[in-house]
């Protein structure tokens, strides 16, 4: 491990296209969705143990939330969010907090609920990554290698070489329609954006100057209490006078010093929809999943998940989602996995607070 190497891990998302698993009071970041047992924050916080000390982990996350994170990652430090403000705000907010401690390492800035199969590929890639953020005082960003025209992704285009594995930034594409992400992928200069970065706090708050001033100026006025459980009321007044907005469009799209890493082959994966929950798991012969105490009769490439003690049985369907928790099911084809949020938007018009 390294004194120069601190990370910044984004946890206050909510996962909405995970309901019905995936709850405001109980998000997908603390769910265990792989075999291992372990929750996502859990094997997140595991992966970064042999670069970083868990003490020089920050977790950014919503204020009702700070009692799973101590739950989940016992002695990471913590910083609250009195109400979402989008990546802008929560990794300047760790980068913040970071340079008042003296620290102007390496940080990286990593979501809390991606899944990794090869930590050891995984570790090669921060490492090269930070490699590029010592020598260039650069904005890097990990790209991955697409094996599939997704739509679901936002894309990033490499440019000239600068290293083994490393290439300047051209342009970030946000997520396209099927066509275009089949030009992507056959171009061949294109990577999925990942959403994992690494930089210098000073870098990156130099960054958060140049594209986002008035954002740069209320952090600049902050004055943190040297105690964590201080920061609250810092914190809220705060964001009470920031824009909401991600650092993809705020910063990384405008920026000129920035650099990608192509990842090594670590089995990337964002779980940002049931369908991608389900590549972390055996098929049966007709390629339906099969959690719980349900069966598929007749069926193929359904994937049917029952925690509620209930028995789900389907007959003669197809490429099928079927989700069945304590207190709703979702059923849906696999094409509109993308579309589970819509669910949860419509539970908040209805005030149905219990079911979200």
């Amino acid at each position: 491990m390294s004194e120069r190497i601190a990370a910044v891990i984004l946890a206050g998302g909510q996962g909405a296209r995970f309901w019905p698993l995936s709850r405001k009071a109980h998000p997908k970041q603390f769910l265990s969705l792989g075999e291992s047992g372990e929750s996502l924050i859990q094997a997140t916080v595991s992966r970064l143990e042999p670069l970083v000390e868990r003490e020089r982990i920050v977790v950014i996350t919503a204020e009702h939330l700070v009692p799973l994170v101590e739950e989940h990652v016992p002695g990471v430090q913590i910083l609250a969010e009195p109400f979402g403000r989008n990546t802008a705000a929560a990794i300047a907010l760790g980068a913040q907090w970071l340079s008042s401690q003296g620290f102007d390492g390496v940080m990286f800035a990593l979501p809390a609920d991606h899944a990794v199969k090869s930590s050891e590929k995984l570790i090669e890639t921060l490492e090269r990554a930070v490699a590029v953020a010592e020598a260039d005082d650069s904005l890097v960003t990990i790209g991955i290698r697409p094996e599939r025209p997704d739509t679901a992704f936002g894309y990033i285009q490499r440019g000239d070489s600068r290293g083994e594995k490393v290439f300047a930034v051209r342009r970030f594409f946000e997520k396209p329609n099927a066509q275009r992400a089949q030009q992507y992928l056959d171009s061949g200069d294109f990577y999925w954006n990942s959403g994992m970065f690494a930089w210098r706090p000073s870098v990156f708050l130099d960054a958060l100057k140049e594209h986002l001033p008035e954002m740069y100026r209320e952090f600049q006025q902050v004055q943190f209490p040297e105690k964590r459980s201080d920061v609250s009321q810092v914190v809220e007044e705060l964001y009470d006078k920031i824009e909401s907005i991600s650092v993809d469009f705020g910063i990384m799209e405008h920026a000129k010093n920035v650099q990608v890493v192509e990842a090594a082959d670590y089995g990337w994966n964002d779980v940002g929809s049931w369908d991608a929950w389900a590549e972390h798991f055996e098929r049966d012969r007709d390629g339906n999943l099969l959690k719980g105490d349900c069966i598929s009769l007749e069926g193929e490439n359904n994937i049917v998940s029952s925690s509620s003690g209930r028995f789900v049985a389907l007959v003669g369907t197809e490429d099928l989602v079927v989700i069945d928790s304590d207190d709703a099911t979702l059923v849906c084809p696999r094409s509109r996995v993308q579309d589970v949020k819509k669910v949860v938007q419509f539970l908040e018009k209805q005030g149905r607070k219990t079911l979200i």
